[in-house]
Order: C-alpha cells, then sequence, then structure tokens
C-alpha cells in the first residue's frame, strides 16, 4: 500500500497533487523558503513550494535522526521519533562531515534514522525547539526552523538546512489534529559514515539536494 498522497482540507487537491502518494524531503530555496522535493519519480523532480500549499494541507516528509549508540535506535522515543529533534536532507551531510555544523564532523553520533511522517503544511511556520532528556519544552505541535545556512567556519551553504521537533503526550500516539504530525515509519538504522566518504570530495556550499538524496539510496542498512 502506497504512502498518503498530499491532500488539502475538505478533500480538495490541486491538479499537481492528484494521486501523488510520493515522500518529500524538505529543501531549501537560494532564498530560504521551504519547499519539497521528491524523494523519488520520474525527471524532472519539480519542488513544491510550501508557501503556496493551503495551510491544511498534508504532506509526507522524511526526517533525519542522529543516534550516538547503535541500540538507542531500539527505544520507543527513537522508533516513534517521539518529543526528539530531527534534520532535513541536508542536515545529514552538514552533521557528518568536520568543518560544517562542529569541527570535527558527527557531533550527534554516526549512526542515523529515517523517519517518515505526515505534517500539516501550517506547521513549518510553527517555532523550532531543541528538546532535552525527552521533553520537548514548550513545543505543542510539530515545528521547524527556518533555514540554516551557516557553518562553523564562518562559510555559507548555497541552500539551507532544517531542524524539525516532534512533541507528543507520553500516553498516547502523535495526532495529526492535536500535535500536527504523524508518524508513518522508521528506516534503519544507517552507518553515517559512508553518508561522509561520498561527500566528502564535495565542496561543503555546493552539496545538491538530488546529489545528496542519490549518496541516501547508497547507503545500506546495518
Amino acid at each position: 500500500m502506497g504512502l498518503p498522497p498530499v491532500f488539502f482540507g475538505n478533500n480538495r487537491r490541486s491538479t499537481a497533487a492528484q494521486g501523488d502518494k510520493r515522500v518529500y524531503d524538505v529543501v531549501s530555496s537560494a532564498s530560504g523558503e521551504v519547499e519539497l522535493l521528491p524523494v523519488e519519480g520520474s525527471s524532472p523532480r519539480t519542488r513544491l513550494q510550501v508557501a503556496k500549499l493551503p495551510d491544511d494541507a498534508v504532506v509526507t516528509i522524511r526526517v533525519f535522526r542522529f543516534l550516538e549508540d547503535y541500540s538507542d535506535a531500539k527505544e520507543t522515543w527513537e522508533k516513534g521519533l517521539r518529543n526528539v529533534n530531527s534534520g532535513s536532507l541536508l542536515w545529514l551531510a552538514v552533521h557528518m562531515l568536520p568543518q560544517m555544523h562542529s569541527v570535527r564532523g558527527a557531533k550527534y553520533g554516526e549512526w542515523f534514522t529515517i523517519h517518515h511522517i505526515r505534517v500539516y503544511a501550517r506547521h513549518f511556520k510553527s517555532g523550532y525547539h531543541m528538546c532535552n532528556s525527552g521533553s520537548s519544552g514548550p513545543a505543542e505541535t510539530f515545528g521547524s526552523s527556518t533555514a540554516v545556512k551557516s557553518l562553523v567556519t564562518g562559510d555559507k551553504l548555497r541552500e539551507g538546512y532544517f531542524w524539525f521537533v516532534s512533541p507528543v503526550d507520553e500516553l498516547s500516539k502523535p495526532s495529526l489534529e492535536k500535535d500536527g504530525w504523524q508518524h508513518v515509519k522508521m528506516e534503519g538504522p544507517f552507518d553515517g559514515s559512508s553518508v561522509a566518504q561520498e561527500c566528502e570530495s564535495v565542496s561543503p556550499s555546493s552539496i545538491a539536494a538530488k546529489q545528496l538524496q542519490q549518496v541516501v539510496r547508497n547507503v545500506n542498512v546495518v
């Protein structure tokens, strides 16, 4: 069974989204606007501009979560992305490579998981909050940071990456209506060192989203 399509409230769909059951990566335009790039599909894969979607449009996206300990992938909060932070496609490379997010790279661990979640388009404008010890702080719904372009070296990325927060009550499953997001599935854990190896020859400021999507396809589950 395919994953849920992009759909609008009151069962109204855009022409572009009719029958669309694709999963999207969250990417940034050069100006920092939130865009959605299909993970799979025929070329050309046109980006969707989130700003042009109705607030009640629901999209299925994938997010990336790093682990310091391989065994953490078995924990309930990791399997369900509960009250944790994650990042967009480009965060995968920025985190792993040295001289980008941190001097040495892989600050939060070398293992990563991929989660597919459904979110309301309006919550890309909701605030981002850093989680701490299983608490999502003041976050009440799924939220996103603005596009992050700055690197630890002072250089700038051509296109930014995003951080996300996925809060949920400890005693319930995440709900689109209440929490603004819904978990679909988890993949992994994967070895992030293979991502770093494939990206290390690329200039940090010029890593392209489609290029990174191909890198992810080449990574094997451990």
